[in-house]
This record gives C-alpha cells, sequence and structure tokens, in this order.
C-alpha cells in the first residue's frame, strides 16, 4: 500500500510540478530532492529508516544543511559552481559519517500500517490540490500581453522575488535591494537554494521566479507532512488524524460563512466576494485582529511553513517519548529546532520554548524532574548556535526593539468574535481534545497544548510596532499546525456510546460546512488575475504592460547585476487614495532584479532612512532642472533611472531626462516606459 500511495502522490506532484515551472518545475523537484539529502541520517537517527518521519525528519533538515553548505562559500566571497558542490559535499559526507547509514532510532515508534500511508496520501492530494492553481498563476502572461500577479502574491511572492534576486548576487552581507547602501536585516536562509539555483543553474532554471513558485510547492508537501506525522505522534489513529488535519487545512475558518450570510442578508450579489480578503474578515468588520489559514502557508509564506515543520518534528518527538529521551534524542530534536530558528529566529524560538514546557511538564510527573529537565538542556546547544549563526549573519539586527506588549490595538477589539470567527470551527473540537477522557493519554497532546496556549499568548499580547499584523498572522498559523493532535484525540474519545459518536460526527461535519466556504473563496481568489479592480489600497491584479516587461527584462539583461535602478517610489506607495500604485512598490528589485538607491518596501521593518532618501528620489523627478536632478542621482550613487507611464503622469517633469542626454543618457526604452543611465 505505501508503494501504490507513494508512486500517486509522486507521480501527481511532478505533475504540478510541471503545471507550476515547465520543464525546469521537473528539474527544480530533483534540485529540491537532492537537497534533502544531507539531512536524512538525522531524520534516520531520530525515527528510523524505515519509518516515514525519519523521511520527513530529514528532507527538512537537508533543506536547512543545503543552505548552510551554500552559504560556506558565499560568506567565503568565493562563490562558484565547484565550490558550492564542494561544501555540499563536504557538509553532506561529515552528517551522514557522522551518523551512519541505518543507525537504531533514537526515538522508536510504531511502524505505519495501510491506514497512515493512506491518510498522508489523502493530505498531500489535497494540498496539492490548494496550492498548485495559484502558484501556477503567478506571472502568468494574459492575452493582452500584461504579466499579471494576484494580491497578495504583490506583498509576499513579489518581495521574495526580490530577496532571492538579491541573494542570487552573493554579496555578504546581502544588501537591502530598497536601500542599497544598507545591508538587508530579514531572514534569509529559506531564499538561499532557489536564489542560487536561479543563478547557476542550467537554462530552463535561470528563472527567480520559476524556482521559487517550484520550491513552494515543493515545501507544501514537507509541511503537511509534518502537521500529520506530529498528530500522528501524539495520538496513533490513522483515520482521526487525517480528518483532523483536513479540518484545519480546509475548514479552520467562519469568516466565509460569515461573510456569505452578511452580504445575502444586505441583498448584495456574492459575485462581491472576489473583492474580499475572505481570511481578514476579522479585520474589514471588526477592525480585530487578522489570522490567516493554513492554505496562506502554502501560497505566501514557505519559508514560515519550513520554519513550522522542523518545530513540529521536536514537538513529535516530545509527543511519542516525553521527558525520557536519550541524550541523542534530545541533540536531534535540539538540531530540528536550531534549523526552525536559521529559518525564522522568532518562531524557531516559540517551538523551543513550547517544547521545553512539554519536556518539564512530562518531567515533573516522574522521578527526578530536575534531572530530567537539566539534561534537556542540552537541546540548548544547538539552538543558541543558530541564534548566534542569525545574528552573525545580521538578520535580527533591531527586531527585539521593534516588539510591543500589551492588550491593545486590534487585539483587544471584539476578541472573543474575532477567535470565533479566525478559528471557531476547529476550536470546539480543540476544547474537547483537551478536555475529556481518551484512550489517548493527556501527556501526549502536551506539546500541541504547550504551542497552542503559547500562540494564543502571542496573539493577544505580542506585535511588532512596525506590522501589527505579523505576531497574530504566525501565531495563528502555529495554533493550526498544532491543532490537529487535539481534535484527533477529541474523534479518537468518541468510539464510546452511539450517542456520543453521533454528536461528536454532527460537530465534526458542522465544522466542515462552516469552515469550507472561507477556503474556497480563499482558493478562487488566490488565482483570480482577471480581476483588475481597485481594493483597499492596491489594485486586486497587479499587471505589467508589454512596453514595461521589455524595459525590465533590458535592465535585467544588460545593466550590471550591482547597478543601481531608480524608479520614484512615492508615488507608488500603498496609498491609492491618494494616486499612489501600492502594488508596484518593487518593481525593479523584483522584476529587473536590481537594487535600489531608495524604495519604502512593505514587507520589511519601516526605518526613517526608507523615507528620507525616498524624498530626496522624489525630489530628483519632481525638478524641472536636470542638472539638479543629476546632483542627486549621483549623491545617492544611482546608475540608472526609470520610467514608466506612472511617473510621466505624476510628474511632467521627468522629460527633462530626454532633454538632457548629457546627464542623463537614453539606454532602452519602450512605450512610456524607458531607462537612462546617469552620467
Amino acid at each position: 500500500m505505501q508503494r501504490i500511495a507513494g508512486s500517486v502522490v509522486g507521480v501527481v506532484a511532478l505533475a504540478c510540478a510541471w503545471i507550476v515551472g515547465g520543464v525546469g518545475g521537473l528539474l527544480y523537484a530533483i534540485v529540491y530532492a537532492l537537497a534533502a539529502l544531507p539531512g536524512l541520517p538525522i531524520g534516520f537517527r531520530l525515527f528510523g529508516t524505515s519509518h516515514p518521519g525519519g523521511w520527513i525528519a530529514g528532507a527538512l533538515c537537508g533543506y536547512v544543511a543545503t543552505a548552510f553548505a551554500l552559504w560556506v562559500p558565499i560568506a567565503a566571497h568565493a562563490p562558484s559552481v565547484p565550490a558550492f558542490a564542494a561544501s555540499w559535499i563536504v557538509l553532506s559526507a561529515a552528517i551522514w559519517g557522522g551518523l551512519g547509514w541505518r543507525p537504531a532510532p533514537a526515538i522508536p515508534l510504531q511502524p505505519w500500517r495501510a491506514s497512515e500511508y493512506t491518510g498522508l496520501a489523502v493530505i498531500l492530494m489535497l494540498t496539492l490540490a490548494l496550492a498548485t492553481p495559484p502558484l501556477a498563476r503567478i506571472g502568468q502572461v494574459d492575452p493582452q500581453g500584461d504579466r499579471v500577479y494576484r494580491a497578495y502574491f504583490t506583498a509576499d511572492f513579489v518581495w521574495h522575488t526580490s530577496l532571492a534576486a538579491e541573494l542570487s548576487k552573493f554579496s555578504m552581507p546581502p544588501r537591502n535591494p530598497y536601500l542599497a547602501s544598507q545591508p538587508i536585516h530579514y531572514y534569509w536562509t529559506y531564499f538561499l537554494l532557489p536564489a542560487t539555483v536561479a543563478q547557476l543553474g542550467p537554462g530552463p532554471l535561470h528563472d527567480v521566479q520559476r524556482c521559487l513558485k517550484v520550491n513552494a510547492l515543493a515545501t507544501s508537501l514537507l509541511f503537511m507532512s509534518s502537521v500529520f506525522f506530529a498528530a500522528w505522534s501524539a495520538v496513533g489513529s490513522a483515520v482521526a488524524v487525517t480528518l483532523a488535519v483536513a479540518l484545519a487545512l480546509l475548514a479552520a475558518s467562519a469568516e466565509g460563512s460569515y461573510e456569505i450570510y452578511r452580504m445575502w442578508s444586505r441583498g448584495q450579489p456574492l459575485s462581491g466576494l472576489r473583492e474580499v480578503n475572505i481570511d481578514a474578515i476579522t479585520a474589514w468588520h471588526f477592525q480585530a485582529l487578522r489570522i490567516d489559514g493554513l492554505p496562506r502557508c502554502l501560497w505566501y509564506v514557505p519559508q514560515h511553513s519550513t520554519a513550522y515543520a522542523l518545530g513540529l518534528i521536536a514537538l513529535a518527538g516530545a509527543a511519542a517519548i516525553g521527558s525520557t529521551g536519550s541524550a541523542t534524542a534530545i541533540l536531534l530534536c535540539g538540531i530540528a529546532l536550531a534549523g526552525a530558528t536559521m529559518v525564522n529566529p522568532f518562531v524557531g524560538g516559540i517551538f523551543a520554548v513550547a517544547w521545553g514546557i512539554a519536556i518539564a511538564a512530562d518531567a515533573a510527573r516522574g522521578p527526578l524532574p530536575l534531572i530530567r529537565i537539566v539534561t534537556h538542556a542540552l537541546a540548548a546547544i544547538p539552538v543558541i548556535a543558530a541564534i548566534l549563526w542569525c545574528s552573525a549573519a545580521q538578520m535580527v539586527d533591531g527586531a527585539g526593539g521593534a516588539l510591543d506588549f500589551g492588550f491593545h490595538g486590534a487585539a483587544a477589539q471584539s476578541p472573543v468574535i474575532a477567535l470565533l470567527l479566525s478559528l471557531g470551527p476547529v476550536l470546539i473540537l480543540m476544547a474537547i481534545g483537551c478536555s475529556v477522557r481518551s484512550s489517548v493519554a493527556f501527556a501526549r497532546v502536551v506539546p500541541a497544548i504547550a504551542l497552542v496556549l503559547a500562540s494564543l499568548g502571542l496573539m493577544y499580547l505580542v506585535r511588532l510596532r512596525v506590522d501589527a499584523a505579523w505576531v497574530p498572522f504566525r501565531a495563528g498559523q502555529m495554533l493550526l499546525a498544532a491543532a490537529p493532535a487535539l481534535i484527533a484525540r477529541a474523534l479518537i474519545s468518541s468510539r464510546g456510546s452511539p450517542a456520543i459518536r453521533w454528536s461528536t460526527a454532527a460537530v465534526l461535519g458542522a465544522a466542515f460546512v462552516t469552515g469550507l466556504p472561507t477556503t474556497v473563496i480563499d482558493a478562487y481568489n488566490a488565482q483570480d488575475v482577471a480581476d483588475r479592480n481597485v481594493g483597499p489600497g492596491f489594485h486586486w491584479t497587479l499587471a505589467l504592460t508589454p512596453d514595461e516587461q521589455r524595459v525590465l527584462d533590458w535592465i535585467r539583461r544588460e545593466t550590471p547585476r550591482d547597478a543601481i535602478v531608480q524608479m520614484e517610489p512615492t508615488v507608488r506607495d500603498r496609498d491609492l487614495s491618494r494616486g499612489h500604485w501600492g502594488e508596484r512598490w518593487s518593481t525593479i528589485p523584483s522584476f529587473a532584479e536590481r537594487r535600489m538607491a531608495a524604495g519604502i518596501p512593505i514587507s520589511l521593518m519601516r526605518v526613517p532612512e526608507y523615507g528620507e532618501r525616498s524624498s530626496q528620489v522624489k525630489s530628483m523627478f519632481e525638478s524641472a532642472n536636470a542638472r539638479d536632478a543629476w546632483s542627486i542621482a549621483r549623491k545617492l550613487r544611482i546608475d540608472y533611472v526609470y520610467v514608466d507611464a506612472i511617473d510621466r503622469a505624476a510628474y511632467p517633469a521627468v522629460s527633462k531626462f530626454d532633454a538632457a542626454p548629457d546627464l542623463f543618457t537614453p539606454a532602452f526604452a519602450s512605450g512610456a516606459a524607458a531607462v537612462y543611465q546617469v552620467r
């Protein structure tokens, strides 16, 4: 059965890779599989070679190990194909040599039966069905020749393109593409692989966006595999876990049902659902928290999904053996937590705290609790090493000062309603799973409970001053990643009297019916690139015209990779009420793959220098005096200036660039779009 299930999923996954990336998608799938190889001994040493958990854990650890191997030559300022290959081979050999090929598992698990393989296959097929259509339509060319990107890919995928393009320049530390004079402070580990492959891979892979899309597709499979595996490690029932994971993935939010009812009761056409951020109804109507569901992990934030998946591996170990693990098991769980930290320091830290709480709670129940707790402090060694590495790479500079604590802002607005709308379909079953007597020992779900409680605390009491929604986004997704263990325990507890079975089945059915509309609407909207209307502060679809594409392609092909190409950022800031084009905030870094002297990024922490430098660039565009504009460009070390129809409408004085070829030499133009070289 396992061969049949694996073969079916494998064939469908390759077909989806083809749909998303064509021949390059298939080639990238091979690259991704190779990237998993270095970590397999870690997974095998944790859970065994014959258990799927060993392969899932190993592939995740391998991805991070490969990213580290790619970082070494870049940090040594010697990036090249031979150097990358040598680094990867040496690290792989060290891991394989150190842990061996067929070691006894440090955390022995019950072998899987046909039902487990079938259940995981069902979840992975659902994952592919959700992830593939939106990913395939990113950057699609429509019949008019426009290249189109649907919101909210313009906030995440477009930013990821910019970051990967910067990483492909192999500067260390990487520069900030929106403030070229500064290094970038962001956790970029996840993006090293697609960035390197896009730069040095064969022709079909020489495309940052293609590599990012297929990488996200593969990551979605590993992420949902880890969610399934972590829940199974806690409760051990294939059917219950399959239903629980499907509920968390497909039907966690009641916002879709609420919005359908609200529009119907007001006589509004349901076609208006196309222009609603359906997973943010709590913010739209109640000014409350926004809590994203798991489907948005698959589409928008695969870097966070990777960190969640690695953290779940450690929680699976805690669920399986509690505080009785050997030193090897402890260190290997610490390595998984360290991997999560390398991918996202904040998420890795939260999973480490949840793991520590679970271990301490289990140790308190047995003999010599203090000794057990101190022994498990071994897991902190790799986590601390990961934090030091992130700090040395300047990923987390300034993050600590951006945290804000307290119950206020959106968290204090209709908190109960927001929680019930965002997570209601899963909350009831989670509560049942926490409270009922069950054949599954309560201790087995303590790791999941620890993560749920930590997530709720973060959701309501912690936020970033520069982006109030970021922490609730992450907290909600971590909660949903932990939820299936508790939901499955509730389903298992219903195997008593017929009345209990029927009532639990009714609750489960009601949860699916209530939650499915959100995912259906969100999945449709995520791939709806035909909607050109204006949303709240942005256009629902970013459309790059053929003229713009030609000029951006020319910049990417003909200018030096470290050139500074400047567009005017303030007119592209997210404020359509002032005539701005918010979805175009990353045009040059993402589509021309070049740095800017000044930009206004929506995916990075705002610092005053963004505004100060952008004001100087605005003055350069506003000025009717070409020499004054040239002086500003030289001061900011701008090599090229980009102009398109937006600038010509906002700043009639851009005609000065054409009138002063001795200062701004026309380099390439197509229609209203043009690029000028600063002399």
